[in-house]
């Protein structure tokens, strides 16, 4: 009896190791390929320290990632963590009961490696923290020094909405297209919108809409947003097949060389080159950002800015090990890799330092000398009024909805999610 009792401890010593690893699932939307080598090179540096734990790497492309994450986050597929942008969005998950509460399991040190701005983007209203952020960004209007010098046009004729308007109808006349954008996304045209909306009403009247105050998204302002919006569509600026384009086509043609310019987020220097027939882009002795065009009257800031402060979610089921990774792959020492690859602006303390890339620089500067830094708007206002948002920014871009109708359908969602 002895012996048999010997033989079944050493058989389950035998069987322990494999059934003491966990696995880790980070689900995540990176496409770039060198970028998801460098992800993978961290993962297999945490799996080699901590040989008990498996991290592995699931990707969904963007529209996809948006379209099945709520059915993922209920099924027996759900990842451990995965992406965000934060905002209204993620206050849904957390509402909903998909996300884990894990301020208590977060070292302080990984909380100050964010600073106070990034713990209180993934802190949700009900107090608990469910992530953690990992990157700022701006959206910004990228333009190509070579179409302007082509087509006579000076940048800085192109500061005012009028100057803008100047600018594109030259670019028309000469042949050239002014700008490209991904409307069968629907979220790159949201961003005309918003940035409109962050000129005209400014952070104060963003805010009171989003509450539902007064006339909320029918004010003034919000109708005037459209209407400036149609006023530039008018002049047909998007190129052929536009609200048949994803957003990976409009980047593609804009690296091409074959759009004057293209309102996108600071990720677009990487993925425009990505998305380019030649996989070179744009060189960037010929890129260069305009500041987006000032209104006269608006009540926002000239240094506000639109973009994200994204991050990572930790599902229901995810475990303290999944906590260990993220902790890991968000520390200083990780993220400098992304900034000095000019993947993203890191928002752990220092990681941005080591950034050389002078378009990251230069947006780094944007957000931190910022009065506001909105969230992009279809995040920022939930799934339900960001959708409808989006919506009628491409059917904006498409000059097929009235400003004041779109008002009124962003409006109706507001006071039906209130």
């Amino acid at each position: 009896m002895k012996h048999l009792a010997l033989a079944a401890v050493l058989g389950l010593a035998a069987i322990l190791p494999a059934q003491a690893q966990t696995v880790v699932r980070h689900l995540h939307i990176t496409s770039i390929p060198a970028e998801v080598e460098l992800m993978q090179s961290i993962a297999d540096e945490f799996m080699a320290a901590n040989p008990d734990i498996k991290v592995e790497l699931p990707f969904l492309e963007n529209e996809a990632f948006k379209a099945k994450l709520t059915t993922l986050l209920q099924s027996a597929d759900a990842p451990d963590v995965f992406h965000s942008w934060g905002g209204g969005v993620f206050y849904e998950q957390a509402k909903a009961g998909f996300l884990r509460p894990v301020e208590d399991v977060l070292t302080q040190e990984a909380k100050d490696n964010q600073g106070q701005a990034g713990v209180s983007a993934f802190t949700a209203p009900d107090g608990h923290i469910y992530g953690v952020a990992r990157d700022v960004s701006e959206v910004v209007l990228w333009y190509n020094k070579a179409l302007f010098e082509q087509a006579g046009v000076d940048p800085a004729s192109m500061q005012t909405w009028e100057g803008f308007l100047a600018g594109v109808q030259t670019f028309k006349d000469a042949g050239i297209t002014p700008i490209a954008i991904g409307a069968k996304d629907k979220w790159p045209a949201h961003f005309w919108w918003s940035k409109l909306v962050v000129r005209l009403a400014g952070k104060d009247g963003f805010e009171a809409a989003a509450r539902g105050e007064g006339d909320g998204f029918e004010g003034e302002d919000f109708v005037k947003a459209g209407q400036y919006f149609l006023e530039l569509a008018d002049l047909e600026p998007w190129q052929q097949g536009f609200l048949a384009a994803s957003y990976g086509d409009a980047s593609g043609l804009f690296g091409d060389g074959k759009a004057a310019m293209h309102l996108m987020g600071d990720w677009d220097y990487g993925a425009m080159k990505d998305n380019s027939a030649n996989k070179a882009g744009i060189p960037d002795d010929q890129l260069g950002i305009l500041p987006f065009p000032t209104i006269e009257g608006g009540k926002g800031d000239p240094t506000d800015t639109l973009g994200g402060l994204g991050g990572i979610l930790f599902s229901k089921n995810a475990s303290d090990a999944a906590v260990k990774w993220v902790e890991f792959f968000n520390s200083v020492e990780q993220q400098k890799k992304y900034a000095e690859a000019a993947y993203y602006i890191p928002i752990a303390k220092g990681a941005a330092d080591v950034m050389t890339n002078p378009f990251k620089q230069q947006i780094a500067r944007n957000i931190g000398g910022a009065h506001w830094h909105a969230l992009f708007f279809d995040q920022a206002l939930g799934p339900n009024v960001g959708g409808v948002v989006n919506d009628v920014s491409a059917e904006l871009a498409g000059n097929s909805i009235s400003a004041e109708e779109a008002a009124e359908l962003i409006k109706e969602a507001v006071d039906d999610s209130l």
